[in-house]
């Protein structure tokens, strides 16, 4: 059938979501225009002899990738047609679309987010325990993604985190990776020395605010579960943790050390600012290197591990893609476990490694990420599966608090207020 071309909504109709995702609480048994567009729009449903299905995937880096895949599998399966749509804000469109009883016919999220798991509450989601699409995954990665004992999604990278530099340019300047927290200090005075801006952010973005956090914290922490269910129990809390003070004091730092107008930066920004050379180092995630390279291909960016100030570190890493299906009027399920089952297959999901430069939870699947030589040797030693997610509503509110004290620099009183919004989402 050829290469599908991704959907991208029109603004004027994403515009639409958004008023009503952030406006008044709708009816769940009112559909609005918007959601009902988007699913006419990708034509979930028979025509003919071709089954077609609605791939609403979140993942912006992926968007190429998964263009292949579906390529790929419409060879395979002539008579399933599968339209790959993405869209700006996608957590919000979903929102809205589940309160519609519209979500698409497959869509990528988060198993630990709490909005993924109040929709399989709602009853949004299709079970899918026991398909052959969760066959292939790593049990570990399987069991960590369940809701109640079952699954409704399937987990099939797995992502880690650290910090970007180019190995040429660090080369040319003399500059070391550093191994603990007192050389990387001492490899930033260096930079600001040589006239450098240190570390390129993206904190108009706020989940990134949130993931720079996490990807410091969790070097010392390793995964949140210990320290939520202490949480809950109240016997601790952000203020009284050592780790989390000493933490966010590090990641205020970062933020001492970035480009001054980080806070109206997107990520798309400073994606661009840092392989144009603006800053030396980008802390984020394993999926940001498909967009570093394709930005320049002719650079070498590789990875290392945020680390700690013993050089003892504990490598978290978390489920990354993982897909679901919707429940929906569509006649299309056969189709739709056909395709799910494509996905976490050894072949497809060996291909997305490769080119996502990611790791896998996917049986058989041989990861090669020469990029990520000193993560991935560090995840072999010390890595640590993160699967607990928050209260629901926390993250959001987090992410905001984050983003207050990059402006403000106040990091008692952002504690302070991460503790109070937690008892206020945990109380009876």
């Amino acid at each position: 059938m050829g290469k599908k071309k991704t959907i991208a909504i029109a603004l004027a109709a994403l515009s639409v979501f958004m008023l009503t995702a952030c406006g008044s609480e709708q009816s769940s048994g009112q559909k609005d225009a918007s959601s009902s567009a988007a699913s006419t729009e990708t034509g979930s449903s028979k025509t003919g002899d071709v089954t077609k299905i609605e791939f609403f995937q979140m993942k912006k880096e992926a968007v190429d990738t998964m263009d292949y895949l579906i390529a790929e599998f419409e060879k395979q399966h002539p008579t399933i047609d599968v339209e790959q749509v993405t869209v700006p804000d996608g957590e919000t469109v979903l929102m809205t679309r589940a309160a519609a009883d519209d979500l698409p016919d497959v869509f990528t999220h988060y198993p630990i987010d709490a909005n993924f798991a109040n929709f399989v509450k709602e009853g949004k989601v299709l079970d899918i325990t026991g398909k052959p699409c969760t066959e292939n995954v790593i049990p570990e990665y399987l069991k960590s993604a369940e809701v109640d004992g079952k699954n409704y999604i399937a987990p099939i990278s797995i992502e880690y985190n650290g910090v970007y530099y180019e190995e040429n340019s660090f080369k040319e300047k003399g500059y070391e990776v550093p191994e603990t927290w007192s050389e990387v200090v001492a490899l930033v005075d260096k930079m600001k020395e040589n006239g450098e801006t240190p570390f390129i952010l993206s904190n108009k973005d706020a989940w990134t605010t949130s993931y720079l956090w996490t990807g410091i914290m969790t070097k010392d922490m390793g995964s949140y579960k210990d320290f939520y269910e202490d949480m809950k129990a109240g016997k601790d809390s952000f203020s009284k943790n050592p780790i989390a003070k000493a933490t966010l004091e590090k990641m205020k730092w970062v933020n001492d050390n970035a480009q001054s107008d980080s806070i109206s930066v997107s990520y798309d920004q400073a994606i661009t600012d840092f392989v144009n050379g603006k800053g030396m180092m980008m802390p984020s995630g394993s999926f940001v290197l498909p967009s570093l390279q394709s930005a320049n291909p002719d650079a070498s960016f590789k990875i290392f591990p945020w680390p700690t100030d013993t050089g003892e570190t504990k490598e978290t890493v978390r489920v990354d893609l993982a897909v679901a299906a919707g429940k929906n009027k569509n006649d299309n399920k056969e189709a739709v476990d056909t395709f799910m089952q494509y996905l976490t297959s050894t072949e497809a999901a060996q291909i997305f490694s490769d080119r996502d430069h990611s790791l896998s939870a996917i049986k058989g699947v041989v990861p090669d990420i020469p990029e990520a030589q000193r993560v991935t040797e560090s995840v072999d030693k010390n890595g640590v599966l993160d699967a607990v997610a928050p209260p629901p509503g926390f993250e959001q509110e987090k992410r905001a608090e984050l983003q207050e004290m990059i402006m403000d620099g106040d990091v008692s009183k952002c504690l302070t207020k991460l503790d109070e919004i937690w008892k206020e989402l945990t109380a009876e």
